[in-house]
């Protein structure tokens, strides 16, 4: 009995970092315009069946081409943008629920690293919306209409990601960068009458 009460506040630290440092994309700044990366990530979704002609007739690996394809032009636009998203090149990372995590390679390994997560895409097909999450926990989307056979094909497959996975973006709330802060800072504060 000695030996659980020793190590269960080290089994309970250790939790308590493992959680910290693998549930989410971590941010490496804060300050992040959510709402440009929404802009250029709509603008993207506008112009990529335009942009990609050949995917339209390709049959073959269609939907991951294009899903491979869109992260990349992302890349291209979010390091394009002006003013800049980020003093430092972006890469995007498509992941296998659909979403796409922008990151600097701080380490220029050619690999992503959790603390290297600059924001989350996500595409909420439901409501036909785009949302950013922030490695601070802010969230901010933008809707988005009318796209066209190959656009329609690329988020079509964006959602079937997303239900194997389970994920869904649906049940995001937009939440400011404000009120993140308020909500992390709230919790067992004195506020709450302790």
């Amino acid at each position: 009995m000695n030996n659980l009460i020793r190590y269960v506040p080290i089994a309970l630290i250790a939790g308590y970092f493992l959680y910290a440092n693998f549930s989410g994309p971590k941010s490496v700044v804060d300050d992040i315009d959510l709402n440009q990366v929404l802009d250029v990530t709509v603008e993207t979704i506008y112009a990529f069946e335009e942009n990609h002609p050949e995917l339209a007739t390709a049959q073959e690996n269609n939907e991951d081409g294009a899903f491979l394809q869109f992260s990349e032009d992302l890349a291209v636009n979010y390091n394009s943008a002006s003013p800049a998203i980020h003093a430092e090149k972006i890469s995007v990372l498509p992941q296998q629920d659909a979403s796409l995590i922008a990151f600097i390679d701080a380490n220029a390994n050619g690999d992503f690293d959790r603390d290297e997560a600059l924001y989350m895409i996500e595409v909420d097909g439901e409501n036909s919306r785009v949302i950013a999450t922030s490695g601070s926990g802010a969230v901010s989307d933008s809707r988005f209409s009318g796209t066209g056979l190959l656009t329609g094909m690329l988020i079509g497959s964006m959602l079937s990601r997303q239900r194997a996975s389970g994920a869904n973006p649906a049940s995001k709330k937009t939440q400011s960068a404000k009120q993140a802060a308020r909500s992390r800072a709230g919790s067992g504060s004195h506020s709450r009458g302790k």
